[in-house]
């Protein structure tokens, strides 16, 4: 898979998430803005999923079962996403308080823990749909995810599926 279409991918999912939480804060007149943050957010977590995607953690689950290797996956950047949102929490606290030490204090004191959660929970969403999407288009085949979701359907029936029983198979 192209970087483009990892890219592409997260950016939608991010941006939906960011909806949802300007919807759900709208109640409450909070406003907020991040649409750079979603931009920059989905280029690095596109690269990092292609790269890590080839690390030996990712190797070692080739053999398990597609759940568990999406699963582990979801769980390892969720948690890496909750680190990340702690580690920009201090840095913004850096300049306010001038040292390390007390940026740590500060973003700890200072912390939504209910919106980092809630945040980590919405990217790991978008990883497993992502994780999902990847594993069921490796096991359909290069391409067939997209052909199943964006061509036109070429089938001779009227629905455009395939009829998935006969007049031969009635219960008596």
């Amino acid at each position: 898979m192209t970087i483009l279409a990892v890219c592409i991918f997260f950016l939608v999912g991010f941006l939906l998430l960011i909806a949802l939480i300007k919807l759900a804060l709208a109640q409450f007149s909070v406003q907020i803005t991040v649409v750079s943050d979603a931009v920059i957010g989905a280029l690095l977590v596109a690269k990092a999923a292609l790269v890590l995607d080839e690390t030996p953690l990712a190797r070692s689950l080739e053999h398990d079962r597609r759940i568990v290797a999406v699963a582990v996956k979801v769980l390892f950047y969720g948690i890496a996403s909750l680190a990340m949102l702690s580690v920009e929490r201090v840095l913004e606290a850096l300049p306010k308080v001038h040292s390390l030490d007390a940026a740590v204090r500060h973003a700890f004191e200072h912390a939504t823990r209910y919106r980092a959660l809630s945040w980590a929970l919405g990217i790991s969403i978008v990883f497993a749909l992502y994780f999902a999407f990847l594993e069921i288009n490796e096991r359909m085949g290069q391409g067939a995810l997209w052909r199943l979701f964006f061509e036109s359907h070429t089938t001779g029936t009227i629905s455009g599926r395939p009829l998935t029983f006969t007049t031969d198979n009635r219960r008596s």
